[in-house]
C-alpha cells in the first residue's frame, strides 16, 4: 500500500499558485470514464505486488530492479485482448529521490530513436532504463504468443511519469502494434522537444488527473519548464463528472486547481483509492 506520509515528503510544498494557464475549455466526457478507471485499478494493483492476476490481467512477469527500486508488472488480458505494462508509484525514499531528481539527461534506449534536443529528468530516465530491456523482452515474448493483442501501459504518480517514457519505448520498439497508454497523476518529465516527440508517436497517450491533486502542476514553470503531452482527462470520481480537457494547461482541469505538489487529491484516481486494490494470487 502506498504510504501517504512518505509520499507527501516529495516536495515540501503542498499548496501554491499554479503557473499561468489557458482559459477553461473542458467538456463533459462520461464515455471515457470506464477505461480510465480500469487503468486506475491496474495502477493501484501495481502498488500491491500482485503475483497472479490484477483485475483482468494475468501477470507473467514482476518488474523489480533493486538498485533503482523500480517495480511493476507485465501481463495480458484476454478480456481486453491487450498486453499490459503497469508501473508502481512512489512508496520508498529511493522513489522520492527519483521524483525530485530533475537533472536533465539525453536519453538512450534500445530500439528508440530520440530526436535531437530531447532531454528528460534523470529521476525518470534512470529507473526506466534499468528495466527497459527486461520490459521489451517480455512484451516481445507475449506478442509472439498473442500476436493480435494491442499494447497498453499505465501507472500512477511516479508510475504515471514513467508511463510517459514507457509509451514511447513500446511504440518505438513495436511500431506495428496499436498502443494506448494512460499516465495517471503524473508530473511532466522533460523539455518541449521531448513533449513534441511524444505527441508525434502514432498511438494514444491519455493523462488522467484527479481533483485537488497538485502533482501534475509540478515542474511546469521555471526553473524546470517541463512540458506535458497527451490528452488530459480530469476526474471528480464519477462517470457523470469526467471531463475531457483541452491542451496542456486547461484551467478547468489540473492547471486551474491552484495546487502544486502532493496534496490530498493525489491518492485517488477515477474513483479508485491507490494502493488498496487489485490482485489475487494464483
Amino acid at each position: 500500500m502506498m504510504s501517504k506520509t512518505l509520499v507527501i515528503l516529495l516536495t515540501g510544498v503542498s499548496v501554491a499558485s499554479a503557473s499561468p494557464a489557458l482559459l477553461g475549455r473542458a467538456t463533459s466526457d462520461p464515455s471515457a470514464f470506464a477505461a480510465l478507471q480500469r487503468s486506475a485499478e491496474l495502477s493501484s494493483a501495481a502498488y500491491t505486488g500482485c503475483t497472479g492476476t490484477a483485475f483482468d490481467v494475468t501477470i507473467t512477469l514482476q518488474i523489480n530492479d533493486a538498485e533503482t527500486d523500480t517495480q511493476g508488472f507485465i501481463g495480458y488480458s484476454t478480456t481486453e485482448e491487450t498486453i499490459t505494462v503497469a508501473m508502481r508509484g512512489s512508496t520508498t525514499v529511493t522513489d522520492i529521490l527519483n521524483d525530485i531528481d530533475t537533472t536533465l539527461v539525453t536519453p538512450t534506449l534500445s530500439g528508440v530513436t530520440f530526436p535531437s534536443g530531447v532531454q528528460i529528468m534523470n529521476g525518470i530516465y534512470s529507473p526506466w532504463s534499468s528495466v527497459h530491456d527486461t520490459v521489451i523482452a517480455e512484451v516481445a515474448a507475449l506478442i509472439e504468443e498473442y500476436p493480435d493483442y494491442t499494447l497498453e501501459s499505465t501507472g500512477h504518480s511516479l508510475g504515471g511519469s514513467l508511463t510517459y517514457l514507457s509509451y514511447i519505448a513500446l511504440a518505438q520498439n513495436f511500431p506495428d502494434k496499436e498502443i494506448t497508454s494512460t499516465a495517471l497523476a503524473a508530473f511532466p518529465i522533460g523539455n518541449s522537444e521531448f513533449a513534441a516527440f511524444g505527441t508525434s508517436i502514432s498511438g494514444t497517450l491519455k493523462r488522467g488527473n484527479n481533483e485537488l491533486d497538485g502533482v501534475p502542476n509540478m515542474y511546469v514553470s521555471a526553473p524546470e519548464d517541463f512540458v506535458h503531452y497527451g490528452t488530459e482527462y480530469y476526474s471528480y470520481g464519477t462517470e457523470a463528472t469526467c471531463l475531457l480537457c483541452s491542451g496542456e494547461r486547461d484551467t478547468s482541469c489540473s492547471a486551474g486547481n491552484g495546487l502544486v505538489g502532493v496534496t490530498i487529491g493525489h491518492f485517488s484516481s477515477f474513483g479508485i483509492e491507490m494502493g488498496y486494490a487489485g490482485c489475487t494470487t494464483l
